[in-house]
């Protein structure tokens, strides 16, 4: 039986439905697959990782090592793990699918793989839309892994194209979507559904209307602009909230913004596991994800599923493959409060709050689809 190893580098909730399908699939094909994780997780990830390894229906090993991150608003982390070239002899696989190109094990398992005549292809979520330092500064790098790579497996379209502008072949490049437990999620949202206003008082939300944004209080999420246009918003709309569930640095910042200018029905919510975060998902009216540059952006797939509209900035790659725009969101051509005001006004003058095509559109993205779509 031929082996398929994935290295990924943290253990993450997003993808256990994805990784469990995967073994699943492979399986199938008779090849024995297992993952392994350079990393527990990292400072900036709140997840209950045990939880999640308790779903595991896979092979899996987790490595020891170091971790270092770039700049201290915005962490970007490069993982370095000793002895990860004996566990590749020791493993011996056929395949090796590497995600990212983000730690020492890129390097490795690249030579390894070269050496020993074994096929190695890189699982890739970047974009071109990635303006960074970081991301100027590894350029030769990222593409000299890139070069000699034997195919590659794309998160998502903008992904695919950024490949081929770094000098991957086009007919290497194939899909293997990031994606959440999309069937979970719209399991939760019709149990849900007829719960809303109980959940407010929950959550001691008195507003009719409910703007929400979840993920990281970063600076390219583009969440003091929008404290500054939710102010001016509410000088005519005091019946809407918005409500951020969070984690990271900026809370405190944006608190002290909100006191001095004087900002009603803004709500901070600690990050909630993926049992609790359905609930909030079912209280909003809007999803907001305007961020200036976007990496990781599975919340929108999980906002969907509960018939939400979506208002999202062109940098948002998911934008490109689940946004349709004038029927369930509106992608920010520019970050700029004109832009902004232009996507809620519409979403409210359409009625997309109560009429959308988001919860039929994201069906379709459950990891059996993707994992279909798989070739080796």
């Amino acid at each position: 039986m031929k082996k398929v190893l994935l290295v990924h580098n943290i253990i993450t909730p997003t993808r256990t439905a994805l990784f469990n399908k995967l073994n699943e699939y492979f399986l199938s094909k008779w090849y024995e697959f297992e993952i392994i994780f350079t990393s527990v997780s990292e400072s900036n990830r709140k997840w209950d990782v045990n939880s999640e390894i308790m779903k595991y229906k896979f092979k899996y090993t987790i490595l020891e090592g170091k971790q270092f991150h770039t700049w201290k608003k915005d962490k970007f982390y490069f993982h370095f793990n000793k002895g990860f070239k004996h566990l590749l002899n020791e493993k011996n696989p056929d395949i090796v699918i590497h995600v990212w190109w983000t730690s020492l094990s890129t390097i490795q398992t690249k030579l390894w793989c070269k050496k020993n005549k074994k096929k190695f292809y890189l699982w890739s979520w970047s974009t071109v839309y990635e303006k960074s330092r970081r991301r100027t500064l590894t350029i030769p790098y990222v593409k000299w892994i890139v070069k000699w790579c034997d195919g590659y497996r794309s998160y998502w379209t903008r992904a695919s194209e950024y490949l081929v502008s770094l000098w991957a072949k086009s007919e290497k490049i194939y899909p293997l979507y990031n994606t959440v437990d999309i069937d979970y999620f719209l399991s939760e949202a019709k149990k849900l559904k007829d719960k809303k206003d109980e959940l407010k008082k929950k959550y001691w939300i008195k507003t009719k209307h409910v703007i929400l944004f979840v993920w990281q209080l970063i600076e390219r999420k583009w969440i003091y602009e929008t404290l500054q246009w939710f102010k001016h918003f509410q000088t005519k709309n005091p019946d809407w909230s918005l409500l951020f569930v969070w984690w990271w640095q900026e809370k405190e910042k944006m608190e002290t913004i909100i006191k001095e200018k004087t900002i009603n029905n803004v709500y901070f919510l600690w990050f909630f596991q993926k049992n609790q975060i359905s609930e909030l998902y079912t209280i909003a009216d809007i999803f907001i994800l305007p961020s200036r540059e976007e990496v990781r952006w599975l919340v929108i797939n999980e906002a969907m599923c509960f018939w939400l509209p979506i208002i999202t900035a062109y940098q948002v790659w998911a934008c490109a493959d689940l946004i349709k725009e004038w029927e369930n969101g509106y992608i920010m051509k520019e970050n700029t409060w004109k832009e902004f005001k232009k996507a809620l006004d519409y979403i409210i003058n359409k009625n997309l709050i109560n009429k959308n095509c988001s919860y039929e559109r994201i069906k379709k993205f459950n990891v059996k689809f993707i994992v279909n779509l798989i070739k080796l």
